[in-house]
């Protein structure tokens, strides 16, 4: 099966943040008979990255040569990178649904912030001023510790503060993408309504109409 860069696709980003997007690209339901893992290659994972503004062409470009000239250390980046995604997954999901959070994904979510934490650097930015920059050391997954720092922000305050929801397409078994609820009364249904909104719209539309039918 062709992966993202192959096919061009171009990645929705509507969890609200990185972390989440990063998440949800995974599309249908996991666990389910139709999954899809956009993620295919390590190659996707530069292509997601482009496209989220993590990193620039230029980078992406010296990725792709990397992962040619490094096939075995690009395969073994793609595999640790998706137990990273997946462990995210499995730790916000479980809040979201209060449930207890799986001690060893926590764990993997853990290694992973502090692993970016210690590549923090400050700079400065102009006279008295600094800001906070990513050292790149030349590791393969250097361009998702971004990704790291922002699920950190993610599990202390929109997690803790219950403002992750999860798409209602769950429901009928079509998509679980986690998305940021910042409506003002947390009434948020889907991850998007121009899909899954407007699926679940034409489903009641449907079986409205079924049921008018049945009663004539």
């Amino acid at each position: 099966m062709a992966g993202a860069r192959q096919e061009g696709h171009r990645f929705e980003l509507d969890g609200g943040t990185v972390s989440l997007d990063f998440v949800n690209t995974v599309s249908g339901m996991r666990g389910s008979a139709t999954p899809r893992d956009r993620l295919e290659v390590f190659e996707d994972m530069v292509y997601w990255a482009e496209q989220v503004g993590l990193i620039e062409a230029r980078e992406a470009r010296k990725l792709y040569d990397r992962a040619e000239q490094e096939p075995a250390r690009a395969a073994e980046a793609h595999r640790e990178a998706i137990r990273r995604r997946e462990a995210l997954h499995d730790v916000v999901l479980a809040a979201v649904d209060a449930r207890a959070i799986p001690g060893a994904a926590l764990e993997t979510v853990n290694a992973w912030i502090a692993d970016a934490l210690v590549h923090r650097r400050f700079r400065t930015s102009g006279p008295g001023k600094f800001e906070t920059a990513l050292e790149n050391d030349g590791d393969l997954l250097a361009f998702l510790r971004p990704v790291a720092l922002d699920a950190a922000e993610l599990l202390e305050h929109e997690v803790s503060r219950g403002l992750v929801g999860v798409c209602e397409e769950r429901l009928v078994g079509r998509c679980a993408w986690l998305f940021l609820d910042t409506t003002k009364n947390h009434s948020r249904r889907f991850c998007t309504m121009k899909d899954c909104g407007n699926r679940a719209k034409q489903r009641r539309h449907y079986q409205r109409t079924k049921a008018a039918q049945r009663q004539r």
